[in-house]
């Protein structure tokens, strides 16, 4: 029998009902620093009686400051999730009771539990993450990095050096401990030479406000869907320094873990839509694909540690290719008001080489982000579609897309492209080597497109598409795409140009 008040006997307690109030509706959940017990609509996380390499939680005390911890991480982000932290305390007769008066025997973090399936991994394997939610998220995390206070003592070089020569050493004790040989080390050597090529980009950045405390383990399983809101939940909360890094890295274990199970075209909207709302510049490109595989290598070493090879071997080669080097494309999706640029621009750029795909750069959008507004505000402001308003924003898109074709990403240039100078001036992208693309449809299939958009930065209506004239000539490097069929018709006509 456990000693009363004990961290055993107060895990059993709440196995065998000895809690006051609490029925559990679940099997316990064991993670490496929490005993974590579920009812109908609570969740109540007991920190472990633990010291690790990076923690210690081994007396109350420790543990409640830990406690309060975790609320301060995740209360920005999720505040109506985490409700506080309160104290187990002994009512008798081997019984518990949370919070009120006596003794405090130990903590739990207490939080509203939200459905299963409402977690991001399994929204992905059901095939629910729906582009609407895909923005929603990208917006949350925006909002969030913008909101976060500046940390110009952390997020150096020799920070991001640190943490790759600390995998190697996890991937090499790993190894050791299943009797391997020590793995190839070319990830990690990958890592340190590129981390070398933007040294200067990433001590810039920190300078510039774009290192601060961040939720640092955003994947898929810790973020769900909450009051049918995307909502990020458990971070990091034990190493505030290890916590404070460039935002860009917060948002890279998303991307990286999008694209490890397939969902490219996910990853790219959310890399696109991020860019567009947060203000980052297209420069910030160049640190995305180290951050990315940073962010795999970690989860590479730790897979070795675990003795989870298989899982260990396909971080590893995504981290490879992550930091493999492939030259930036440009493709310009051009036609009249609904023929369905958008949509062909988005499959495109989430087949091209970059970390998630291509940038995406939309005149719809551009035109709406230089007014301060969001991409899906209704147009408000006199003169937006003049011609020198036009051919300004045209001039941002083709400045954005020289930036991120310098950067090392590839871009995909959404517009009308009625006039001829704009085509010929697209042309000129990443050194002439563009391809045009003009999707071609009969303006009834158009206006029928219009009529069904809903929530869509472009603000062309049925009167602007009827009054819209197809150019007789395109010019040198444009070709004629059939856009009159199905989605799934014309992507595969607009990728047999790409080929």
């Amino acid at each position: 029998m456990e000693p009363p008040g004990s961290q055993s006997d107060l895990i059993a307690a709440f196995e065998e009902g000895r809690v006051e109030g609490i029925v559990l509706a679940a099997p316990r959940i064991d993670t490496h620093i929490s005993h974590v017990f579920l009812t109908a609509d609570r969740v109540y996380k007991l920190k472990r009686s633990v010291q690790l390499p990076f923690l210690d939680f081994t007396t109350v005390e420790l543990r409640h400051k830990a406690c309060l911890a975790e609320l301060d991480a995740n209360r920005p982000l999720a505040p109506a999730m985490y409700l506080g932290a309160e104290p187990i305390v002994a009512i008798g007769d081997g019984l518990y009771r949370i919070g009120g008066p006596g003794q405090p025997l130990d903590w739990v973090v207490v939080m509203r539990r939200f459905a299963q399936e409402d977690q991001f991994d399994e929204l992905a394997r059901a095939g629910r993450l729906t582009p609407q939610l895909i923005d929603q998220t990208a917006d949350v995390i925006a909002a969030a990095h913008a909101a976060a206070k500046p940390v110009l003592t952390a997020g150096h070089v020799a920070d991001y050096r640190g943490i790759i020569h600390e995998l190697h050493a996890t991937e090499d004790h790993g190894a050791h401990q299943l009797d391997l040989e020590p793995g190839d080390p070319a990830v990690f050597d990958r890592l340190d030479a590129e981390l070398a090529h933007i040294d200067p980009l990433i001590e810039a950045r920190r300078r510039a406000g774009k290192v601060h405390r961040a939720h640092s383990d955003l994947h898929l399983r810790n973020i769900c869907l909450f009051e049918g809101r995307p909502t990020p939940f458990d971070a990091m909360e034990f190493d505030a320094h290890m916590a404070t890094k460039d935002r860009l890295y917060d948002l890279a274990f998303l991307l990286m873990d999008l694209v490890r199970i397939g969902h490219l075209p996910e990853a790219n909207r959310l890399m696109n839509r991020y860019w567009d709302t947060s203000g980052e510049e297209e420069t910030a490109f160049r640190v995305l694909p180290f951050f990315m595989a940073l962010r795999a290598a970690v989860r590479f070493a730790v897979g070795i540690e675990e003795g989870k090879l298989e899982d260990a071997a396909v971080y590893r080669a995504l981290a490879l290719k992550l930091l493999a080097p492939a030259r930036p494309r440009a493709v310009c999706v051009g036609g009249l008001s609904g023929v369905g640029k958008t949509t062909i621009a988005r499959a495109i750029a989430a087949r091209l080489p970059g970390p998630a795909g291509a940038r995406l750069l939309r005149t719809d959008v551009l035109r709406k982000l230089t007014l301060g507004q969001a991409p899906e505000a209704p147009a408000g402001v006199p003169g937006l579609y003049s011609s020198a308003a036009r051919a300004s924003v045209y001039e941002i898109m083709f400045t954005h897309s020289r930036e991120a074709l310098a950067s090392g990403i590839s871009t995909v240039l959404d517009a009308t492209f009625q006039s001829a100078i704009m085509r010929l001036e697209a042309s000129a992208q990443a050194g002439g080597q563009v391809i045009g693309i003009w999707l071609d449809a009969p303006l009834d299939v158009r206006l029928a497109r219009i009529a069904a958009r809903k929530g869509d930065a472009s603000d062309a209506d049925a009167e602007v598409a009827k009054a819209q004239e197809d150019p007789a000539e395109l010019g040198a490097g444009w070709q004629r795409v059939d856009a009159s069929g199905t989605v799934d018709e014309t992507i595969d006509n607009a990728l047999a140009v790409l080929d």
